[in-house]
């Protein structure tokens, strides 16, 4: 509709406000009356050094081809770190030809200061409640002239700038190694490797192609190009071309987004929290699937990096590891069934792998690129003869040296098959079927961001970078594709884990791990995984985990403290696996988790990881549902607790574990945040750990005081603990204790889950009203008052419930005595210490209060 010579869409909770002339948007959220709005042009000359409200760049403003990569452009690789100039913008001045403006879409053409006679057109689309999309064409035709207007080839970039408030801050870009939370700064969106410490460059250089690569502390493998602003509004660049977001620019109160392409497309996503933006975003960009095996949230481990680890020192590990009654789900190994074909003449081996692995109770996985290598004789020829591979102009395979591991040199000659063409599906199929045939529970889905630039596309033409970028989301849909069929025939579920990613991809993948760290404490190394998780979280992810330990050893080494520490995240991470071994430079020992000094960490750890699966399953199902992140950064959950919103070393894990990871070398105590709008109680002093049960039993309130948010505290982490706080309230829910394996294979001196599966145990810190997950489709109440306690269990199937509740958080302290009034149970219960054990039979328990 046309209000007050305005034109105005309305998408459920999102206004959309179009001034002609001059020029401007401007978004509000209906429920928060937040706005997201454009500046007003700046004066009529194209030279100025940002771009204000919709604008665009061709050859003729900045003087040459911006520097994209592809046909006229130069490569991207290490030597362009930094992003394209900012200047040289034509901006729309006023719209003079509209067409529908009622409440649905809205097509206009525009005049601007381009002394070319450009007139863009403006496509408006009202989506979905709370969802606007918006496209600018810059090169179109103008249908009121009636003629054409210069070409679009000449059309450098195309974007969009809007105000920043004083306040205001951005999280989301993907998976990131830098930052979760940004104030300032210039973001690229672009699949590659990295980021890597400087010094590492140099060797990676040799083994990775410079397309490939980004030597910018914002590169990553999985960037999404999606916004989210502190103040509620997300947006989402629909461009598959490399973009860039641009925050303050030069300390100015603007923040913008450029596509390199002759278009922008965008889609802008009401809150009024960040956390429901990136609930409408994750619900239109896709979430990932749910985890179709408990194992998936087990502890893994690798055995080695290598292609073929010894059978006898896979034997030997594992004896270590049952000896150390250190639970263990999955292991992962390292033979590489492309781009070089490691299983050929390797096949009973294989098998007899993964027997000894099923029979100790464990799932088994190895590994998968998207490459394949000239020198495997016969698929290399039969791939590139059935079309299956990326092509060169001239109709060859497209090949290039890149790494391949388990080999010296590390590097070969290789092509990526083209996952766009069915031939490209069906041969990688062929790799993919004899690893499954072998008995392998899934794979490491490794690679997808070599894509070259000048690769022929679906329709001939070059790639450009939004076939490179495009290519992350082709190569894991196929491999999703391929994966169910390889399910249906063999009725067992198959793990993937990936690295790479884009648009469109969460949708298809039940595992990320965030790539290839430094074997370092800090940058790129276990604080930047941290980052990671939370910036991924930010970004639509849930299921991530990191490499335990690191990959890259170069001048920083793994050391047992390190390895320690980042045991201890892993577990409060959703996926906890280790990395054995990766690239090493340099003569050192790596430390392992079965050495004598680190078995302990493990095997606490990894039984903490186990125990917690219903929480982290539950927290998965929460998740699908709405989009809420299973690791969450204190910004995305309040981003108006001052303090909280610009911390990035501790995050929620589900909605009632707060961790704070140890991430100095030497530290035995930490500073840690409390969120306001809670209570909180220290896990570890409310507890007692019994290291012969692997179980946690409560050890009474007066030894760990409640702790009040909205505050700082410092905490105790001795070599052995990693800060975890339980909002109080919290009923948490655990597997037994006596659990060894989360898979259902073989037969043994341990304990399946399933042997367990009629238990829970319930660690509860009842105080007020709470509601949690009790698993995948099951909840609990708690409503605790001045006079009794009850517990509501909402579940699937019977069960027994131990429950061990610590009353004295109640407010008021514990009572004297208590009245079982409603239930069965068996029960007892200490008015010293004000903790009641419980074992439950029944979906209703119900305390009263006595003396």
């Amino acid at each position: 509709m046309v209000a007050g010579g305005s034109i105005v869409l309305r998408s459920g909770s999102l206004e959309l406000s179009v001034t002609p002339d001059p020029f401007a948007l401007e978004f509000t959220d209906v429920e928060s009356g937040a706005t997201l709005r454009t500046g007003q042009p700046g004066p009529a000359s194209p030279n100025g050094d940002a771009l204000s409200g919709f604008g665009y760049q061709t050859t003729e403003s900045v003087g040459e081809r911006r520097w994209r990569s592809g046909p006229g452009g130069s490569p991207l690789g290490p030597e362009h770190e930094h992003p394209p100039a900012a200047h040289g913008w034509y901006h729309l001045r006023r719209l003079v030809w509209i067409l529908g403006t009622g409440e649905g879409a809205t097509d206009a053409w525009a005049e601007t200061d381009d002394p070319a006679g450009r007139r863009p057109r403006l496509m408006l689309r009202p989506v979905a409640d709370g969802v606007v999309g918006i496209r600018l064409l810059a090169g179109s035709a103008s249908a009121a002239a009636g003629s054409p207007v210069p070409s679009a080839s000449a059309v450098e970039a195309v974007g969009i700038s809007f105000v920043a408030e004083p306040d205001e801050a951005w999280m989301g870009f993907g998976e990131r190694s830098d930052e979760v939370v940004r104030d300032e700064g210039v973001v690229e969106q672009y699949v590659g490797e990295g980021p890597y410490q400087e010094y590492e460059y140099p060797f990676l250089e040799g083994i990775v192609p410079p397309w490939g690569i980004r030597q910018r502390r914002d590169a990553t493998y999985f960037p999404l190009p999606w916004v989210l602003s502190t103040r509620g509004v997300g947006v989402a660049v629909d461009n598959n071309e490399t973009s860039y977001a641009r925050l303050r620019p030069g300390g100015a109160e603007t923040w913008s987004l450029e596509a390199e392409a002759p278009w922008l497309g965008f889609h802008v996503f009401a809150g009024p929290t960040p956390l429901d933006a990136l609930r409408r975003y994750t619900g239109r960009a896709g979430r990932q699937p749910a985890p179709a095996a408990p194992w998936y949230f087990g502890p893994w481990y690798q055995t080695g990096h290598s292609n073929h680890v010894p059978l006898e020192e896979e034997r030997r590990q594992l004896e270590i590891l049952r000896a150390a009654r250190a639970p263990v789900s999955v292991a992962e190994t390292h033979c590489r069934y492309l781009p070089l074909g490691a299983q050929v003449g390797n096949e009973d081996a294989e098998r007899a792998r993964v027997a000894h692995f099923h029979d100790a109770g464990l799932a088994v996985l190895s590994y998968l690129n998207p490459l394949i290598g000239a020198e495997y004789a016969g698929a290399f020829e039969a791939a590139a003869a059935a079309g299956g591979l990326q092509r060169r102009e001239d109709g060859s395979p497209y090949s290039f040296e890149a790494y391949a591991g388990g080999r010296e040199p590390p590097s070969t000659t290789e092509a990526q098959f083209d996952f766009a063409a069915p031939a490209g599906r069906e041969q990688w199929k062929v790799f993919a079927g004899e690893l499954v045939a072998a008995g392998y529970d899934g794979w490491m889905e490794d690679f997808g961001e070599y894509t070259p630039l000048d690769a022929q596309d679906r329709d001939g033409g070059s790639a450009g970078t939004a076939g490179h970028n495009r290519y992350a989301t082709e190569y894991h849909e196929a491999a999703a594709t391929v994966a169910a069929e390889l399910e249906a025939r063999t009725g067992r579920p198959l793990a993937r884990f990936v690295r790479s990613g884009w648009s469109g991809t969460p949708r298809h993948v039940p595992i990320v791990w965030g790539g290839d760290p430094t074997t370092g404490w800090g940058w790129d190394g276990l604080s930047s995984a941290v980052v990671e998780g939370l910036s991924a979280g930010a970004s639509g992810l849930a299921m991530w985990g990191s490499d335990i330990g690191g990959f890259l050893s170069s001048v920083e080494h793994l050391t047992p403290e390190l390895l320690r520490r980042w045991i201890q995240f892993g577990s409060l991470t959703p996926v906890m696996r280790t990395k054995s071994a990766g690239i090493d430079l340099g003569d050192y020992r790596r430390p392992q988790i079965w050495d004598d000094e680190i078995i302990g960490t493990w095997a606490r750890w990894a039984a903490w990881h186990t125990q917690l699966n219903p929480y982290l399953q539950a927290a998965h199902r929460h998740y699908r549902e709405t989009g809420w992140p299973i690791m969450c950064a204190l910004a995305l959950a309040d981003p108006l607790d001052a303090e909280g919103a610009r911390l990035e070393d501790q995050y929620w894990l589900g909605p009632d574990l707060l961790v704070a990871p140890v991430l100095t070398d030497g530290a035995r105590s930490r500073s840690v945040h409390l969120p306001r709008r809670a209570d909180f109680v220290d896990l570890w002093r409310a507890t007692r750990y019994d290291p012969a049960t692997r179980s946690l039993e409560p050890a009474g309130a007066a030894r760990s005081p409640l702790l009040a948010g909205g505050r700082r505290v410092d905490l105790s982490a001795p070599i052995e603990e990693i800060p975890v706080l339980v909002r109080a309230g919290a009923v948490l829910p655990l597997l037994s204790a006596e659990v060894d394996t989360l898979s259902s294979w073989g037969t043994g001196d341990f304990v399946h889950f399933t042997e367990r599966d009629g238990v829970r145990r319930l660690l509860a810190f009842p105080r007020g009203l709470w509601s949690g997950g009790l698993g995948v489709d099951e909840r609990i109440t708690s409503t605790a008052g001045p006079t009794g306690w009850r517990l509501v269990i909402e579940a699937a199937a019977e069960r027994v419930y131990e429950l061990r509740a610590d009353l004295g958080y109640l407010e008021g302290g514990a009572p004297a005595g208590l009245d079982l009034s409603e239930g069965k149970a068996s029960w007892s219960y200490d008015p010293a210490t004000g903790v009641l054990a419980a074992d439950v039979a029944s979906r209703i328990l119900e305390f009263r209060f006595t003396g």
